[in-house]
């Protein structure tokens, strides 16, 4: 993988396949760097997204019956454990594995490269609140540079081991001009940057579709980044989710 912003489609290239298809065991990009183990049950909305059996991407609970994630973690069907804090334990107190069969991604994904990356996701069921499992409301408002934020997910660690429970890092978002001068020409306003800053902190294409939680609110899905995370002065991109509340709320009616 290309692991320069000047040669994006080397890049992205690689990010497509390891985010996609990249097993965890072998995916050494894929890694929260510098976080450490969330509280247990601290992201209730938090999800997993399991094929045959084996983790691929990460999600959000944004209604009782619709989890949000990245359009290009998009599958026919998924298996979603919800309540997790182990991965290893799916059977754990208070988790969840549900079936889902139908996933709507934006209608503009990929157009241009990379933009609009999400989609919808439909539980077979309802799921019913509970202190390990809840859903959370998506920002209405974007953030503004400098907010401080939370990501969590399952990817390797830096040091190219699993972790045995779900990580959290806080990274500051990026200022919008920023964002663009970084990720030119291929920045497009439906993404967020954040990270970058000397501590390190950062999130990979192992933990796409992924929440970035700012002020108690949902504003972004970890979409892609560079193959070697935590640079300093370069942030990772997520899905900018102010820009598509009235598409959530329309397609989740409409379904």
């Amino acid at each position: 993988m290309v692991a320069t912003v000047e040669k994006p489609w080397g890049l992205f290239l690689g990010y497509l396949i390891l985010g996609v298809t990249g097993s965890r065991a072998s995916d050494t990009s894929s890694q929260i760097v510098n976080g450490e183990d969330c509280s247990p049950h601290s992201q209730p909305w938090q999800a997993a997204l399991f094929m045959e059996n084996e983790f691929f991407c990460a999600g959000v609970l944004v209604h009782p019956q619709w989890v949000l994630s990245a359009a290009h973690c998009f599958q026919d069907s998924y298996t979603i454990g919800l309540g997790l804090h182990n991965l290893e334990a799916r059977q754990e107190p208070g988790s969840r594995m549900l079936e889902a069969n139908l996933s709507i991604r934006h209608p503009e994904y990929n157009k241009p490269l990379l933009a609009n990356d999400l989609m919808l996701i439909k539980l077979n069921e309802l799921v019913t609140p509970s202190d390990t499992i809840r859903d959370i409301s998506v920002a209405s408002l974007c953030p503004t540079a400098g907010d401080s934020c939370l990501v969590s997910g399952w990817g390797l660690l830096v040091n190219g081991r699993l972790p045995t429970v779900l990580q959290c890092v806080n990274v500051s978002v990026v200022s919008e001009d920023e964002c663009r001068e970084l990720y030119d020409p291929v920045y497009h306003p439906s993404m967020l940057c954040a990270g970058g800053g000397q501590d390190q902190k950062d999130a990979c294409n192992g933990d796409s579709g992924g929440p970035l939680i700012c002020n108690e609110s949902l504003h972004g899905l970890v979409s892609f980044g560079q193959d070697q995370c935590g640079q300093v002065g370069v942030p990772g991109v997520y899905t900018n989710l102010c820009k598509f509340t009235d598409w959530i709320q329309k397609t989740i009616q409409a379904s």
